[in-house]
């Protein structure tokens, strides 16, 4: 009965509980056991419990980056070509900007081009087509790191929307009129 009593000590005031096992743990071999085990079971709970109610500072962490990450960087763009320096202008003045980055020798860039070009007249919007494999290395780094590309790993063609600085959406492959189009409404570039 004495030795429940202690335990229940332990799990109610686990600090009392630690003082205790310490003084008793040489002579009251027993009661240090008892009151132990309610101490440690009492902090195993308590430690439990206080770790679940933080708050997930980790989630907070990374919807501040996705708002950091997706604004368009200010960038030193007077080394640049006039395409890239155009373009950058275009994606800082808020307006949408469709973007792609392709390869001179992609056929699926090739195939893409015509549609992307007839669409950007139909609907008037702003359309870059750069081939990155032409382009000088200061101005490939310029269109690729002025913000960040969800999604991209170099694949191409790679089509993306910034739109009030903000990076609004990609696709990696040719697409046809229809995705396309859908790609546009779902970026903000034109309404459905």
């Amino acid at each position: 009965m004495k030795k429940n009593l202690w335990w229940i000590l332990g799990l109610l005031l686990p600090p009392v509980g630690i003082v205790l096992y310490i003084l008793w743990r040489k002579n009251k071999k027993e009661e240090a056991k008892s009151i132990g085990t309610g101490t440690l079971i009492s902090t195993v709970f308590w430690l439990f419990l206080g770790l679940s109610l933080l708050p997930n500072s980790n989630e907070n962490l990374k919807d501040l980056n996705t708002d950091v990450k997706n604004i368009l960087k200010e960038i030193d763009v007077s080394a640049s070509g006039k395409e890239v320096s155009s373009w950058y202008k275009d994606v800082s003045s808020g307006e949408a900007v469709v973007t792609v980055i392709a390869s001179s020798t992609c056929p699926h860039c090739q195939n893409l081009k015509p549609i992307i070009t007839a669409s950007s007249k139909k609907y008037k919007y702003k359309l870059y087509f750069f081939e990155a494999d032409k382009l000088k290395d200061e101005d490939y780094l310029i269109i690729s790191n002025s913000i960040n590309l969800d999604g991209y790993e170099g694949y191409v063609p790679y089509t993306f929307v910034v739109k009030d600085k903000e990076f609004k959406g990609s696709n990696t492959g040719e697409m046809a009129d229809s995705v396309l189009k859908d790609f546009l409404i779902q970026t903000e570039v034109i309404e459905g």
